[in-house]
């Protein structure tokens, strides 16, 4: 009953609520293939302070990436933005009485967050976010931000090919140099032409 809640989040199920859906819907088009949107935390409307925002921001944490949609105009149109994890070098959660702020670095962010209504500066943040879907989508980007890193982190294989032009140029030097016989010459070259 009292202590820590458990917001761990299932990085293999996607969202089910219906109001999320209806989000969704918004910026389906938008999403890649077969990419999952594991949570969605509209805006508040009401700001802390108490400042009413007209449409409010809804965010979207897919298995892939952070995406951020704007309604203007009374939700006739819409801005969205989105952010890869690999991108986002920094995010962290500033919780309040009723909700929380979700604040995220991304390099170059500063001249976007001129033209964002929820930029910060260096930072974006996003206002008036649930406390338990803030938290879930912290996990979600801290999640994403450390699989971007392994993922850059694996060895580069480097496959050399070698022409079969090449290899029959070897094996003539070879047999010139009488390292190999005509036999083994002719059934070496057969071998390497029947795996063209």
């Amino acid at each position: 009953m009292f202590g820590k809640k458990n917001n761990d989040v299932d990085f293999n199920t996607e969202v089910t609520d219906e109001n999320a859906l209806n989000e969704i819907e918004h910026i389906a088009e938008r999403l890649d293939e077969n990419e999952k949107v594991l949570e969605v935390a509209k805006q508040s409307r009401i700001k802390p302070g108490g400042a009413i925002i007209a449409g409010g921001n809804t965010v979207f944490a897919t298995d892939r990436r952070l995406i951020i949609r704007n309604p203007t105009m009374l939700g006739a149109r819409q801005n969205v933005e989105d952010f890869e994890y690999d991108t986002i070098t920094h995010v962290k959660l500033e919780k309040g009485l009723f909700s929380a702020t979700l604040v995220f670095t991304v390099p170059g962010m500063a001249t976007s967050a001129k033209k964002s209504p929820w930029g910060r500066g260096e930072d974006g943040a996003i206002d008036g976010i649930p406390k338990d879907k803030a938290e879930k989508i912290l996990k979600i980007i801290r999640h994403g931000i450390v699989e971007a890193k392994k993922e850059s982190q694996k060895p580069v294989q480097v496959v050399q090919q070698i022409s079969t032009a090449d290899e029959l140029a070897k094996l003539a030097k070879l047999k010139e140099q009488g390292i190999l016989s005509d036999e083994e010459f002719d059934k070496m070259k057969k071998d390497l032409i029947s795996k063209m």
